[in-house]
């Protein structure tokens, strides 16, 4: 698994670099293959969010990719809980 996320890792730069960070596909792409995967909780968050932040107006061959690409961002962090073991707070000890 760990060749496979430095592959992805190494397409996701280069798309990145490509689309010069208009395109929302390979953010939502890597987070959804990789960092639930290897359960990367804080970058899932911040690729997602950094999808969510782009204009689609911005590159307009690809507005409605980018629309998709939100809306799917927007599913996939309102089901974090589902993708994620996060940890459990430690409980106090009562007296």
């Amino acid at each position: 698994m760990e060749e496979q996320a430095s592959r992805a890792r190494k397409h996701f730069e280069r798309a990145m670099e490509l689309s010069k960070g208009t395109d929302a596909s390979p953010l939502v792409a890597l987070a959804e293959a990789v960092t639930i995967q290897t359960q990367e909780a804080k970058e899932f968050d911040s690729l997602l969010n950094r999808a969510l932040a782009i204009d689609p107006d911005a590159n307009p061959d690809i507005r409605l990719e980018n629309l998709v690409m939100q809306r799917r961002a927007r599913w996939l962090l309102s089901r974090k809980a589902e993708l994620f073991l996060l940890e459990e707070p430690a409980s106090v000890p009562s007296e």
